[in-house]
């Protein structure tokens, strides 16, 4: 490993450990959780379509 790959992977392993005791968690875990959702949301709507359109 290069001295800037080394250099790269403290600094991101720092910023992420910060991130995470700061409670920026919490916000990622939310980001997640409401993609899960509107992804969910869209495959129910995309399956209802599909059932009508076959009507």
């Amino acid at each position: 490993m290069t001295g800037i790959q080394l250099l790269m992977l403290c600094f991101s392993t720092a910023v992420s450990a910060l991130l995470l005791i700061s409670g920026g968690y919490k916000v990622i875990r939310n980001f997640i959780a409401a993609k899960f959702e509107s992804a969910v949301a869209a495959k129910a709507a995309a399956k209802d379509t599909s059932k009508t359109e076959g009507q």
